[in-house]
């Protein structure tokens, strides 16, 4: 999601008046741990999802992935489901530099019941809760259109987030 993520991040920044600091930047890596199986990992997964995307612009390689991947709307089972989680770690310098550490975790399959939390949250957000929302419009951010009403009904809802001071 990278590549949305960070459009995502720096408008919301743009649109905060640079509350985050003219000098923000933003980027999202996967960590594969720091061993000497690390780049071969990094290598292996980068390789993987190249010949995924590969695979899925040529038609007779889509052929034979269309007979492995799940069909539209299928998706893992109700146990999957439940067993999931994720777990996203935030770092961040100020230009004092001062170094924090956020995460953001929820219990559920990241791609089907994590998700629909959070949209579920949001839409009870902006249909409920409009008195506390900013009052301008135009194209919003989650950030800029719900903010901390939205962190404030998904953590009631059961996510985890936190913010420390390394």
């Amino acid at each position: 999601m990278a590549t949305y993520n960070t459009r995502i991040v720096r408008r919301s920044n743009a649109l905060l008046n640079r509350a985050y600091g003219r000098g923000f930047r933003y980027r999202e890596v996967t960590g594969l741990g720091d061993g000497l199986l690390a780049p071969a990992k990094a290598a292996g997964l980068a390789g993987g999802l190249a010949a995924l995307a590969g695979g899925l612009a040529l038609p007779p390689a889509r052929a034979v992935l269309d007979r492995i991947l799940p069909d539209p709307g299928e998706g893992p089972s109700e146990s999957a489901r439940e067993k999931g989680f994720f777990r996203i770690e935030l770092y961040g310098e100020t230009p004092s530099g001062e170094r924090y550490r956020a995460r953001v975790a929820a219990q559920g399959d990241p791609g089907y019941k994590a998700t629909a939390l959070m949209l579920g949250e949001s839409s009870l957000c902006l249909a409920l809760d409009r008195e506390r929302l900013p009052s301008s419009g135009g194209v919003l951010t989650p950030a800029t259109a719900m903010g901390s009403v939205l962190i404030d009904r998904l953590k009631a809802a059961g996510m985890t987030f936190e913010v420390e001071r390394l």
